[in-house]
């Protein structure tokens, strides 16, 4: 049901769809319909699910695309860092992290001994 799609990316986005109507300048009163089983046009989706930076198919039925809505909050926050690194130096920062995410096998046994 659409209701239960919209009210869980708010949930999730830490808004509610009445506020997201109200932001769009839609009725409120839709949140009831949408309760009671009806769906909004396509227009209206198509601003809501920009409004909530989500594809029109994760709104629709939970399936697809998302930016934020499908990560956790610890991806979310690592996104939200590498976004604000400069590009010049997001390579450099990149191959640090890789250093980091395994011992190279090459380098196993002298850790051991």
């Amino acid at each position: 049901m659409f209701y239960d799609n919209i009210y869980k990316i708010c949930n999730d986005k830490g808004t509610t769809p009445t506020t997201v109507l109200k932001e769009l300048g839609f009725s409120t009163g839709n949140v009831s319909k949408w309760k009671n089983g009806s769906v909004p046009n396509i227009d209206m989706c198509v601003a809501i699910a920009q409004k909530l930076d989500v594809s029109l198919d994760y709104l629709v039925l939970l399936k697809g695309s998302t930016s934020d809505s499908a990560l956790s909050e610890s991806d979310q926050e690592w996104l939200d860092i590498v976004a604000h690194i400069p590009e010049e130096k997001q390579q450099m920062c990149k191959d640090f992290l890789r250093t980091h995410m395994v011992i190279p096998e090459k380098y196993e046994e002298r850790k051991r001994g």
